[in-house]
């Protein structure tokens, strides 16, 4: 098949600011300002900064890995099409099926917490209007169908809304952020320090195996946090330059990650360092906090922020789990029904739709199986109010189990790219000159493997000791992984001669440079 015969994506209409764009919209910091810092705190109580700030450092350690693998590849893969590159079709199959599950999951948490506890908490709060348990599932057509609506008309106006609306949110959250740490009286260092809270959360650290147990456990929702990063990975085949990605991989995680530990440390030191264990089973303690110190205005406008900030992170991940499928089933290794692409959008509508319905199926299922086995039964579920802590404890583990699993998925692809890089430079065998010499190792084998280490520790925190819904969520996570490699075999049996083409029919890189050997040549 000639390379003008296989379906693409329209090159040239993502820039540097929207790429970067993307990666803040698909980490959505306003969105985790009210429920993953809420879950984070449940476990690490006052150390939520350091479990932001070192969730932080572990995924700019990924800056390196998808930067480098960045160099060498782009497509609407992203991740499938880096690993395809580096290590090989069977290992690009398992990222490909992965990536897009912790995608999709974590669209679906997004309706069952934002409409489910925020939404319900917030009208609460300021005006005493009670809304029905199950006020979260009509929602979903708001925070998952509507989105998947934009990402299909096409890459220009979804842009253009991510543009506006992720750099808005950026900037009033650090803005808010520092207001509130010049007004809080509780200002210390000591949030940074696991061993310097014995006497006030000493029982609650010994029953999570520690304080340093405890803080493993934190990092996972401030891992989750950033499950978002690489979103413009799969952007790379609509990018002007492939250098635009690279650029957002660098910024991105960079400058989400900088606010983030600050609206940490502020809500932290502005709810009380010695008050913690409330904060975390409060369903809206962020939207207190901007209230105590900025009054309703602030309050409310956080809540339209965190609104907006579920809708943007569900155009830019669904985008991008659609993305992966388009570029697998251009491939062969998925049905070729995901491969259409719609003359009048230029975009992958049939894979986009598909993560859509799946996201509303696993939603909706999620919400209804996780309360029930935290003791709420489905009739509960339509009779009891919103704000009932039966309602908010189910509709929180079930956005804990959903985003569990993400970190799972996260963390196989992550640990597959640090390897990637390795198993890249290795096989390259590059001659390295001046402080290259020190810079190679450093970058393609020891900063992959800390980040892999990290991300080890992190997984076994979420499995030992067991706690509920984490452990079943992590299990949920390596089945589907299972799933993953045993039709990676099925397919490397039954289609050999489809592996050749795994990941690397399109690369814009490899295009790029034979574009500018093509100039050189004519006199360009």
């Amino acid at each position: 098949m000639t390379q003008e015969s296989v379906p693409r994506l329209k090159r040239g209409v993502v820039g540097t600011l929207e790429a970067i764009a993307q990666e803040i919209a698909a980490m959505a910091p306003a969105c985790d300002t009210v429920a993953f810092m809420t879950s984070a705190a449940a476990f690490a109580f006052v150390l939520l900064p350091l479990a932001f700030l070192l969730a932080m450092v572990v995924m700019y350690l990924e800056v390196n890995t998808l930067y480098h693998l960045a160099k060498r590849h782009a497509s609407a893969g992203g991740y499938y099409g880096y690993v395809a590159t580096a290590f090989g079709p069977k290992a690009a199959i398992v990222v490909g099926l992965i990536y897009p599950l912790y995608q999709i999951v974590s669209t679906a948490a997004i309706p069952i917490y934002v409409a489910g506890v925020l939404l319900p908490g917030i009208l609460n709060y300021f005006w005493g209007i009670q809304l029905p348990g199950w006020i979260w599932i009509p929602f979903i057509a708001i925070f998952v169908l509507a989105p998947i609506g934009l990402a299909m008309v096409g890459i220009r106006p979804q842009m253009k809304y991510i543009r506006y609306a992720a750099i808005t949110e950026l900037i009033f959250l650090a803005i808010t952020s520092l207001i509130i740490i010049l007004k809080a009286p509780d200002n210390t260092f000591q949030v940074f320090n696991p061993l310097a809270w014995g006497n006030i959360y000493g029982s609650q650290f010994k029953s999570l195996g520690g304080p340093f147990a405890a803080l493993g456990l934190g990092m996972i929702f401030g891992i989750t946090s950033f499950i978002g990063y690489g979103g413009s990975a799969p952007l790379g085949e609509e990018a002007k330059r492939t250098r635009d990605i690279r650029k957002a991989l660098v910024m991105g995680v960079l400058v989400v990650g900088v606010v983030l530990t600050e609206v940490a440390y502020s809500l932290t030191v502005g709810w009380g360092v010695n008050n913690m264990v409330s904060f975390a089973t409060n369903g809206i303690p962020g939207i207190i906090v901007y209230t105590e110190y900025m009054g309703i205005i602030g309050g409310l406008l956080l809540a339209l922020f965190a609104f907006n900030s579920a809708f943007s992170d569900s155009v830019a991940m669904q985008s991008n789990a659609g993305r992966v499928y388009f570029a697998m089933a251009r491939d062969g290794v998925i049905p070729k029904f995901f491969s259409y692409v719609s003359k009048r959008f230029i975009t992958p509508t049939k894979s986009l739709a598909f993560v859509g319905i799946t996201s509303t199926v696993i939603a909706i299922a999620t919400g209804f199986v996780v309360g029930y086995f935290s003791g709420l039964t489905p009739v509960q579920m339509f009779t009891l109010s919103a704000t009932s802590n039966e309602v908010v404890n189910a509709l929180e583990n079930a956005f804990d189990y959903l985003t569990t699993i993400a970190l799972v998925g996260l963390v196989i692809a992550h640990v597959m790219m640090n390897t990637s890089v390795t198993v890249l430079f290795r096989r390259l065998k590059e001659v390295h000159r001046g402080l290259n010499v020190i810079a190679h190792p450093i970058q393609h084998y020891v900063l992959p493997t800390v980040a892999t280490l990290i991300f080890a520790f992190v997984l076994y925190e979420s499995v030992y000791p067991p706690v509920f819904p984490v452990t079943q969520a992590v299990i949920t996570g390596f089945a589907f992984l299972a799933f993953s490699v045993l039709y990676t075999i099925w397919i490397a049996k039954k289609r050999p001669h489809i592996m050749n083409k795994v990941g690397t029919r399109i690369n814009l890189v490899r295009e790029e440079q034979l574009e500018g050997n093509t100039k050189k040549d004519s006199g360009e």
